[in-house]
């Protein structure tokens, strides 16, 4: 029978990892420091100039130049008279209806 060696078979396929120390220097940290305080001042201040744009649209803000010009026509709105007294008799009816079906009939209890 033939001897196989399984550390020679795994000896190509596994190899220690090599682990250096990571270079640390302080200056770098507080390069990357400044860096990500500097983006998030400018996004910030990009952020709130939109958002004043946004502000000083027409729809908000009343836009950048205000008209002054005022309509002179008044929108005031009729009532039908006899299309309000249909409704409030029909409103009448139902209450009546409402009161003479809650009298006549007893209520059961559906939890029971």
């Amino acid at each position: 029978m033939k001897n196989i060696n399984i550390k020679k078979l795994l000896k190509k396929y596994y190899r220690r990892p090599v682990f250096e120390a990571p270079m640390f220097r302080l200056n770098l940290v507080e390069r990357d420091w400044k860096i990500m305080v500097l983006v998030f001042a400018f996004g910030l201040i990009s952020l709130s100039i939109f958002a004043w744009q946004i502000y000083l649209s027409d729809k908000i803000g009343g836009g950048y130049l205000s008209s002054t010009i005022t309509s002179t026509e008044t929108n005031t709105k009729t009532l039908d008279k006899v299309r309000l007294q249909a409704d409030i008799l029909i409103f009448e009816n139902r209450a009546d209806e409402y009161l003479r079906l809650k009298n006549s009939s007893k209520v059961v209890d559906p939890s029971l």
